[in-house]
């Protein structure tokens, strides 16, 4: 091989490589979200009676909502009827989000958050909003995908966490699942969970519960990219409001997560080493392949 065929396939491998590292979805500036008819009715839908369930846009995009349903709803950002920050990002109220009608916010603010239907407390979505761009162009990396499970002592209940790279200065996001030894999603899970970095505190919610099976936890902003440790606590099965002695399933079962993900503050350092190769080599050699 001469020299411009070596250094065009140099060149072309460590693109490759950079590429590996930038993300492979993005968010949009707008979403929409229909109400699925006869979502009023227990039963008629589980996971879907927002439609979609769960939409992304990014900080300073809107989401708007439909009701195509016959029945009056709300748009109500919380995690349940027993959520008492139920409405403080966003809420239609009782009577505005009648049939035929639609309600729209825009996110100003990266985050997830979780809503449903106060008046059909099953209906239940999520909106993702990611974290606005820095200026100046260029590549933004993003940590890898980790996803970690754990069982319960008695083998009756997985729980599943999926999440990125802990990022400093940044919340993480925390996708959580629970199902049992069939695999079936546990509707209406009570948990708690804890979160810490280097010994600190960055999460603790103690009235965790999901009507589904899953659930999203956002913890406060990082200190650092170091790894951070998860406990999930499970507090039984059953509705919100009902006696916690009517709950089934393990109660007081501590299931422990340590994070670690797999690239993590090492993507900046390959992607740095990449391109300095790149310009040097060039800079050397002369060589500007005709791709």
């Amino acid at each position: 091989m001469n020299s411009k065929t070596i250094g065009s396939l140099f060149i072309i491998v460590t693109l490759v490589g950079i590429m590996a590292f930038a993300p492979s979805a993005f968010a949009q500036s707008t979403a929409s979200v229909t109400v699925k008819k006869g979502s009023g009715s227990a039963g008629t839908c589980t996971t879907d009676c927002y439609q979609p369930g769960n939409v992304s846009v990014d900080t300073g995009g809107t989401v708007t909502w439909t009701n195509t349903d016959a029945q009056l709803h709300t748009v109500s950002s919380g995690n349940g009827p027993d959520d008492n920050t139920t409405g403080s990002v966003f809420d239609t109220g009782f009577t505005t989000f009648k049939p035929g009608t639609t309600f729209s916010h825009t996110f100003t603010d990266a985050g997830t958050f979780n809503y449903y239907c106060q008046l059909h407390p099953w209906m239940t979505g999520i909106v993702t909003v990611a974290a606005a761009k820095g200026g100046g162009g260029g590549i933004t990396v993003t940590g890898a995908k980790t996803m970690v499970q754990g069982m319960s002592t008695d083998g009756s209940t997985q729980v599943t966490i999926d999440t990125t790279a802990p990022i400093g200065g940044q919340a993480l996001s925390l996708a959580l699942t629970f199902k049992d030894a069939n695999g079936n999603p546990i509707d209406h899970q009570n948990y708690a969970i804890t979160v810490t970095q280097d010994g600190n505190s960055v999460l603790s919610n103690t009235t965790g519960h999901t009507h589904t099976g899953s659930d999203m936890q956002m913890t406060n902003n990082l200190a650092s990219v170091n790894p951070v440790d998860i406990q999930v606590t499970l507090n039984g099965v059953g509705l919100p409001g009902t006696d916690p002695s009517t709950w089934t399933g393990p109660k007081g079962d501590v299931v422990s997560f340590h994070v670690v993900p797999e690239f993590g503050s090492i993507a900046p350092i390959v992607l740095a080493i990449a391109v300095i190769s790149i310009v040097v080599f060039t800079a050397k050699t002369r060589v500007i392949p005709k791709l």
